[in-house]
């Protein structure tokens, strides 16, 4: 489905030209929340390769751009960081030519990883009127369509027991479009838009209420503007 002229949603991905976009991985989240006593356990690199390997089956791409937080843990390197990022690497140098990962919020020690396979790790990645970023600060200068991650946008139908599924979401923030990525982590659903407070500063001068829908199950959903669900 074409989310915005040119642009397509594949599964929790966007494609545009050669280019696969997804955002928020957060590798070694399960280390990170054993630390703090709850045992979670290890499969979300598994089910991440499982649900590229399906898009892969869909499309041909020669570069992907993970859009910020490919790890989970703030300070220092986790052993599961280590192992899974490097095997996430090396799982999709075999789908595609270059990976760029974009410097989100989490990814403050990322560097020692990515120079271990030479992967580039940038503030944003430009490409004809799109801008790339994370979406956790305001940056000058951007291009007309923005795309980014951080949020992990999901909508949940019902009042006492609902179901939420990730989604895209897709509006104007002052001059520019705004196309919000859903998390490509399976450990957490993510934020969930007509309930709770946002955490980029791109969506909090929005007018949420204007933004379209775009949620992710079996297949794509369209469910028109936010403020029609809220």
């Amino acid at each position: 489905m074409e989310i915005y002229d040119e642009i397509e949603i594949i599964d929790l991905a966007l494609k545009y030209k050669n280019i696969l976009i997804i955002g928020d991985v957060q590798l070694g989240y399960e280390e990170s929340m054993s630390k703090k006593g709850y045992l979670i356990p290890k499969f979300n690199l598994d089910e991440i390769i499982k649900r590229l390997n399906n898009i892969f089956s869909e499309v041909k791409v020669e570069k992907i751009i993970i859009n910020g937080d490919i790890k989970h843990e703030f300070g220092g390197i986790l052993k599961q960081e280590w192992d899974d990022v490097l095997k996430f690497i090396d799982y999709l140098l075999t789908k595609v030519k270059e990976v760029i990962f974009i410097k989100g919020n989490h990814d403050i020690a990322l560097g020692p990883i990515a120079r271990k396979r030479n992967v580039q790790i940038v503030e944003k990645y430009e490409i004809d009127d799109i801008s790339i970023l994370h979406g956790h600060k305001l940056m000058p200068e951007l291009r007309k369509i923005v795309i980014i991650g951080h949020e992990h946008p999901a909508i949940s139908f019902g009042e006492k027991k609902y179901e939420k599924y990730k989604c895209f979401l897709k509006g104007k923030c002052k001059k520019h479009i705004l196309i919000a990525l859903p998390s490509f982590n399976f450990l957490t659903i993510g934020t969930d838009i007509t309930k709770e407070q946002f955490l980029s500063p791109y969506l909090k001068e929005a007018k949420i209420g204007n933004f379209e829908v775009y949620a992710v199950e079996d297949k794509i959903y369209y469910f028109g503007k936010v403020k029609e669900l809220q």
